[in-house]
């Protein structure tokens, strides 16, 4: 990268089957984090019909699109060339979609794009249904913060590093590359 000639560039991969497992472990801890105030206070009566399944399986469907949209937009909010640095796909061997940028960012810009569709997507809807007694919202915040494992991953493979290093996507693998200055 042009300008990043004083860095030095270390590949962070994440497992894909550690993040599996982990996704399993979230969906448990946040559902009893969620499920066990919700029942509480809501004392739901657990019916549905199949519009409802229906309406459910869409907003799944459309919820995985809008993880990776939402990845591309804040990613694309702090690269240099915007959403033009956006790339979308699907990892076939994992049937993983994912979001790529092709910028460099700033260490806590990246951070903030990798998380923030298992706040918006996750823990606002867990959150709310928590008030509203929706129950399809709790369902699917509980799947949206479980279906972010490999984001949590990669943030927490970056915990240490220092706030002036700057992050680049992984092409073609479940991570990125971190450029550190050299002193």
């Amino acid at each position: 990268m042009s300008g990043f000639d004083d860095y030095i560039k270390e590949e962070k991969i994440i497992d894909i089957y550690k993040a599996s497992k982990l996704a399993f472990i979230l969906f448990v801890v946040a559902g009893l984090l969620f499920g066990i105030p919700f029942y509480i206070l809501r004392s739901p009566e657990f019916k549905s019909s199949w519009q409802d399944i229906l309406i459910f399986v869409l907003l799944l469907i459309a919820g995985i699109v809008f993880h990776e949209l939402i990845h591309g937009l804040f990613f694309g909010l702090f690269a240099k060339h915007k959403l033009r640095s956006i790339r979308f796909g699907v990892l076939w061997e994992y049937l993983a979609p994912y979001c790529h940028c092709t910028e460099l960012l700033k260490l806590r810009h990246y951070v903030v794009g990798a998380l923030m569709p298992a706040f918006i997507l996750g823990l606002i809807p867990a959150v709310v249904s928590l008030f509203n007694g929706n129950l399809m919202s709790l369902i699917l915040g509980v799947f949206f913060i479980s279906a972010a494992a490999g984001d949590f991953m990669v943030v927490w493979i970056l915990r240490k590093e220092s706030p002036d290093n700057f992050v680049l996507d992984h092409p073609s693998e479940a991570g990125c590359y971190i450029y550190r200055k050299i002193n």
